[in-house]
């Protein structure tokens, strides 16, 4: 069967956009991409605005169609720049697409294969970048925010240290959960310059695809050729070309990482956006390469065989951050309109405040902030006066004091803030670190909280609690933390501690909680479905939903049945 592209979405959005105001005021990008000689389509060709997160991938036949504001016409001969590995660049005025349809020509170049002189007894056979396995960080390859953009020509890689002599044999990676049936990517290589990636290494066009839900994915690189010479580092990057995913079920892949210190990962929306990076991250991708340098074996942790990643995206999970806002822009996480802080004991929280009516207070997982609920905020808003809060020493609330983290220590912060607000009763949404936080607000302060959503909460850590691998994974990303780390280490090691040590709670202490309460998760969750399902039945009445499919991202992941959930079980009398 043949892929589809991820794109059927955007062309739905276009039947919208046809149908509203804003068709006028974007502009259609549509045509082919043809070889320059033979006429030949050029399939999977790249196409991006420059220092734009706009642009797409042309299909298997060399179509392409996408959409861009008209506001850039207004800003000078804005061009489209047309690429694909084997080609030369072509750039486009994005005006002449208001003529319609537009053939671009791509003019092949050379690719020369590097010739290798094997040398006895000199060649060493070595891997490059992070073989762990361990999934505690997620980076997020395909999100479904909405129906108005897709995520073709999405790139995101690492920067690995080489030998100067290197002939390359497999590339490997580790694919923490994939939803779709099959996915396409291509491999590209840069050059470093400044540690972001710089001119594209030449060697053939590499495609290949994926259709295993999680594990590790290999790529034969010998029948390519590749020899790099004289480059210290090298930029690897998988870049998102078409995907088919199956009716009905939710689009998400991510690649395991985990946040460790002097390590990051790089990422651009399109090809032809500014490269961003996230630190600490590593994602777990490696090569395996023939080098010529004579030098003894370089060592490296084997490829775990029994380790089982659980098909998660988080506790630590990895968000894309976007490009500063204006300080008048509203931005979920970080907004002048609706941003506030306020004084607790030993730090400063910040909050942001939404919509009418009832208080609802939102408590977001370990390592995370105000913006993992930005597929919330609003659908709930519509109901509720909603408070959602960046937990001390995270997100942009700060913590003065240097001693463990806890779970009473979060509750505790959560009850000054709701009485600086002067909010006797409150509803509270809790995700992952979130809802154990919940839990202890509803065991110290039962007559503040109203009704209690939580997704994905545990009362101890466990191996009974928790998936395989979970703990074992903590402790090796405890251990990779520097002796003496940096604050940002530093904060990051205490919340990796909090994990490993708590909560501490029993099952019969939930019988004290008196607050109506909803227990969620996902299929693939980290946290056991036994222990999911004791938590709900431990509390009086609770209820419990189970989301198909999903894992302990279920609020990203399926963002409208995770709402209706939550809705229908905080509107009903």
């Amino acid at each position: 069967m043949p892929l589809r592209s991820s794109s059927h979405f955007l062309l739905f959005s276009f039947f919208l956009l046809l149908q509203s105001p804003v068709a006028a005021q974007s502009l259609l990008l549509e045509g082919q991409v043809r070889d320059q000689v033979s006429q030949a389509p050029v399939p999977f060709a790249t196409l991006g605005i420059q220092q734009q997160p706009l642009g797409s991938v042309a299909d298997a036949q060399g179509r392409f169609h996408f959409r861009v504001p008209t506001t850039l016409l207004a800003s000078g001969a804005v061009q489209l720049v047309v690429s694909c590995v084997g080609f030369t660049p072509a750039a486009v005025p994005v005006a002449a697409f208001r003529a319609g349809p537009q053939t671009v020509q791509l003019r092949a170049a050379a690719v020369e294969l590097g010739d290798v002189t094997v040398r006895p007894g000199n060649v060493t056979t070595k891997t490059f970048g992070r073989t762990g396995a361990s999934a505690f960080m997620v980076a997020r390859m395909y999100t479904e925010p909405a129906l108005e953009q897709d995520e073709l020509g999405k790139e995101q890689g690492t920067i690995l240290d080489l030998d100067p002599d290197c002939r390359l044999r497999e590339l490997r990676f580790h694919v923490a959960f994939n939803r779709f049936q099959r996915v396409r990517f291509r491999l590209n290589l840069y050059a470093v310059q400044a540690g972001r990636p710089a001119a594209p290494v030449p060697h053939p066009d590499i495609l290949f695809e994926v259709t295993q839900p999680r594990g590790w994915v290999s790529v034969d690189l010998t029948p390519y050729r590749i020899l790099l010479q004289n480059h210290r580092q090298v930029a690897v990057t998988l870049q998102w070309l078409q995907s088919e995913a199956a009716p009905g079920t939710p689009k998400a892949f991510g690649l395991s990482a985990v946040p460790t210190p002097g390590h990051a990962i790089l990422f651009r929306d399109k090809s032809q956006a500014p490269w961003r990076e996230v630190r600490p991250g590593h994602l777990s991708l490696f090569l395996t390469a023939d080098s010529y340098r004579g030098a003894a074996p370089r060592r490296s942790a084997p490829t775990p065989a029994t380790y089982a990643v659980p098909d998660s995206l988080k506790y630590l999970q990895f968000v894309e951050h976007p490009q500063p806002a204006p300080p008048d822009s509203h931005h979920y996480g970080d907004s002048a309109a609706a941003g506030h802080y306020v004084p607790v004991r030993g730090a400063r929280l910040y909050y942001e405040e939404y919509g009418q009516g009832a208080p609802l207070l939102l408590l977001h997982g370990n390592g995370q902030s105000v913006a993992a609920f930005e597929r919330q905020l609003a659908p709930l808003a519509r109901h509720f006066r909603v408070i959602a809060v960046d937990t001390r020493a995270q997100g942009k609330s700060r913590d003065f004091t240097t001693g463990p983290l806890s779970y009473d220590l979060f509750a505790a912060d959560a009850w000054q803030l709701l009485q600086a607000l002067h909010l006797e009763r409150a509803s509270v949404l809790g995700w992952s670190d979130g809802a154990n936080t919940a839990l202890q607000l509803a065991l110290a302060h039962p007559a503040a909280v109203d009704r209690l959503v939580l997704m994905a909460p545990n009362l101890f850590p466990t191996e009974q609690a928790l998936a395989p691998g979970v703990l074992a994974g903590l402790r090796e990303q405890l251990l990779s933390l520097p002796a003496r780390p940096d604050t940002s280490a530093r904060q990051q090691a205490r919340l990796v501690q909090l994990l490993l040590e708590e909560p501490r709670l029993s099952f019969t202490e939930l019988a004290a909680i008196t607050a109506p309460t909803l227990v969620l998760a996902g299929q693939y969750d980290l946290i056991r479905e036994t222990h999911t399902r004791a938590i709900a039945r431990h509390i009086r009445g609770a209820r419990l939903a189970i989301f198909p499919g999903a894992s302990h991202n279920a609020p990203q992941e399926i963002p409208a049945l995770f709402n209706q959930t939550v809705l229908d079980f905080l509107l009903t009398p």
